[in-house]
């Protein structure tokens, strides 16, 4: 299966092509010239003709390429959305089978304006900033193909990714050197961002491939099992939260410093578990029981 991803010059795009690399013959795109060992070109999206040649002969598309909040809107604009809307149309002219459209829980609002928790797929949506305006728009038009152009279309309204020293890229973590603070309060803080990089190859790679799921959305980030009855004691007593599920968690926690903080906005990954087959290779359970384990053989 031949996938294009584009935006592979960015510090997500180049964590994922490698990933990808692992189940499909990838091309990498991005406006930069890329210093990598798989296949990349480089192309302005701006420009439909240079994304319909680079989508020629593809099976998929992992659109990833988009600017964050900027002030200068109209640039926000064309990048994420007129160049949304020039892969959408090349998928179609190029006979793709299927996109997978990169968007942002900022969409949505991202806990500032969501009218309930867990924040789903389903939430009404009223983003606070430019970069959720624009992903927004091109979530719409992501449909639009869909219903109208009858391109097989996914949406990942995704918690985003920041690399935290630890992680390796097979997914098994280097205790001796990790940010050992960094990676347990990635499953304790707000934005739930990915940080194993296989994590990100699993997400956009079943979302590339899997049968069934075209005009499905789904938020993905680090899994966790927080439900509505949880949302009053994250905020106001989060380490009793924790403990219901991770028992012992919070003692480890205190031992090693690690205030767990107020959890004010969380959001629901069971569609993703159950829909598309992801969830994180790892949760704040298992990432103590690995500390454990590595602690205790030293």
């Amino acid at each position: 299966m031949k996938v294009l991803v584009t935006g592979t010059a960015g510090l997500v795009g180049s964590r994922l092509l490698p990933q990808l690399a692992k189940r499909f013959e990838v091309t990498g795109l991005d406006i930069r010239p890329q210093d990598c060992e798989l296949r990349t070109v480089q192309a302005d999206l701006t420009q439909y003709a240079e994304v319909k040649a680079a989508a020629s002969g593809m099976d998929a598309i992992v659109h990833m390429a988009a600017l964050l909040c900027k002030p200068d809107q109209d640039r926000s604009i064309d990048l994420n959305v007129k160049v949304t809307a020039n892969v959408l149309q090349a998928a179609v002219d190029n006979g793709v089978k299927r996109v997978v459209y990169c968007s942002t829980v900022w969409a949505s609002g991202h806990g500032d304006t969501e009218p309930y928790l867990p924040i789903d797929e389903d939430v009404p949506c009223a983003p606070i900033c430019m970069y959720g305006v624009t992903k927004l728009l091109g979530e719409g038009m992501t449909e639009w193909y869909r219903r109208m152009r009858g391109l097989e279309t996914v949406i990942i309204r995704f918690c985003g990714f920041h690399a935290v020293d630890g992680y390796r890229d097979d997914g098994t973590i280097d205790w001796e050197n990790a940010n050992i603070p960094g990676l347990f309060l990635r499953y304790l803080n707000r934005g739930q961002k990915l940080m194993n990089p296989v994590d990100l190859g699993t997400a956009f790679g079943l979302a590339a491939e899997k049968p069934g799921i075209s005009g499905q959305k789904f938020v993905v980030g680090v899994s966790t099992p927080y439900t509505a009855r949880d949302a009053a004691g994250l905020r106001s007593s989060p380490a009793t939260v924790v403990e219901r599920y991770y028992p012992g968690v919070p003692a480890l926690l205190e031992e090693l410093g690690i205030a767990i903080p107020s959890v004010p906005a969380f959001y629901s990954h069971e569609k993703a578990h159950t829909m598309l087959g992801f969830r994180s290779q790892h949760d704040l359970g298992d990432l103590a029981r690995l500390y454990r384990a590595w602690r205790d053989s030293q």
